[in-house]
């Protein structure tokens, strides 16, 4: 029987972003190696200042151009697969997600196609051929109309059949345009990597226990599977079989009761960290989307921060704003903004500014907030700043001073 290690909240809030790459910026901004780091990038439709990749990698980055990041995914670095939801992973990563869709393909199929008032099956099948006859194509690319009632079902059954051979592997994103996917086969898309596909569903299970304990730091089994979104069951045996085979060290966190873990390569970081070394010291605005507070339940334990998207909470019963976006300073997620850009008058629009509670003014705050709002001005290319609401007078004033 292994003794836990006792380690503090706090320890564990710096060692998550650390491990995130979100304690201080890169020498030399490299998209790759930020990826490599995190794992993967989630992918969201919503645009309210920049789409969720965009923004997670400027928190991590720096300064950079959104079309280095695109060009990854039009170069075959990065491919989109389900993985925590819809996502971009280091194209060396797929032989494990190619054992994971050959599974899907195996089982009943969850689109239930019968729901449509037409016989998919040829439809699906031209779409396919047409794909692999002409090379990539867009669900614009074909003519058909919508069918079914309404919601996620109201697509035109091409855009169906794209997404069904995507699903089950049959077809990959091959590129996009102003986000907009192109699909192609798998086999050119992934002409220029070089791997085996031998790994088993067994590996693919392990794989991603393990990464997702290496990606997030310290976690319970229910936090580290739903890094990439795996069954809590098999994360927790996995996680034991870890700890049998020495690969992983079981852990216990100040105020949880579940038991964590830490894997073993990590304890020469962890006990660096506490010593003081690698402090954080960066102010950045977070995704809603980002991969550091995927875990809701791990957000209200590690910070004691409750966090709800709002984009389809009706306007009235808002708390926050539209989007909001948490505010990381340090290792802390001090508050939150909503922010807005207009293009046209090139102004970056705080429609709410609010700092959580116990959360004192100084001077490293005030240059935090700066800093980071400046920065988020040059990614958007704009040149003035407005603060509509903040629940801080005194930080309004000087905010509203300094970008006066």
């Amino acid at each position: 029987m292994i003794t836990p290690i006792p380690v503090s909240r706090e320890d564990v809030k710096r060692l998550s972003v650390y491990k995130q790459g979100l304690h201080r910026r890169p020498a030399a901004s490299d998209l790759k190696r930020v990826i490599e780091r995190i794992g993967l990038l989630q992918l969201d439709s919503i645009s309210v200042v920049a789409r969720s990749h965009y923004l997670v990698m400027l928190a991590r980055a720096g300064l950079y151009d959104p079309a280095d990041l695109d060009a990854l995914l039009d170069s075959g670095f990065l491919f989109e697969t389900w993985a925590h939801a819809m996502c971009q992973l280091p194209t060396a990563h797929y032989p494990w997600y190619y054992a994971y869709i050959g599974q899907k393909q195996l089982k009943e199929s969850q689109w239930q196609l019968d729901r449509f008032d037409i016989d998919m099956a040829p439809i699906i099948e031209h779409v396919l051929e047409t794909v692999r006859e002409r090379g990539p194509l867009s669900s614009k690319d074909f003519e058909s109309e919508r069918r079914g009632d309404g919601g996620w079902w109201n697509w035109k059954p091409t855009k169906v059949a794209l997404e069904y051979l995507f699903d089950y592997g049959e077809l990959m994103v091959s590129h996009r345009v102003k986000f907009q996917r192109y699909y192609d086969l798998p086999e050119r898309v992934l002409d220029r990597s070089q791997f085996t596909l031998d790994k088993t569903i067994e590996d693919f299970r392990r794989w991603t226990i393990e990464r997702g304990l290496r990606h997030i730091g310290i976690g319970t089994s229910n936090h580290v599977a739903d890094y990439y979104r795996q069954y809590k069951r098999d994360a927790a045996a996995i996680l034991n079989d870890m700890v049998e085979a020495g690969a992983a060290l079981p852990v216990t966190v100040e105020g949880w009761k579940d038991a964590a873990f830490i894997h073993r390569e990590d304890m020469a970081l962890l006990e660096a960290i506490q010593a003081g070394e690698h402090a954080p010291e960066l102010t950045v605005f977070l995704s809603p989307f980002d991969n550091l507070f995927w875990d809701r339940d791990r957000d209200e334990a590690l910070w004691n921060f409750f966090y709800r998207i709002e984009v389809y909470t009706p306007k009235a019963k808002r708390v926050y704003g539209y989007y909001v976006m948490p505010i990381l300073h340090g290792c802390e997620l001090i508050g939150r903004i909503d922010p807005k850009v207009d293009r046209v008058k090139k102004r970056l629009i705080f429609n709410n500014l609010h700092l959580e509670r116990g959360v004192k003014l100084n001077g490293a705050l005030y240059r935090g907030l700066i800093g980071a709002i400046e920065e988020f001005m040059s990614f958007h290319g704009c040149d003035s700043f407005d603060l509509i609401k903040c629940n801080r007078a005194p930080l309004a004033r000087r905010l509203l001073k300094h970008f006066a």
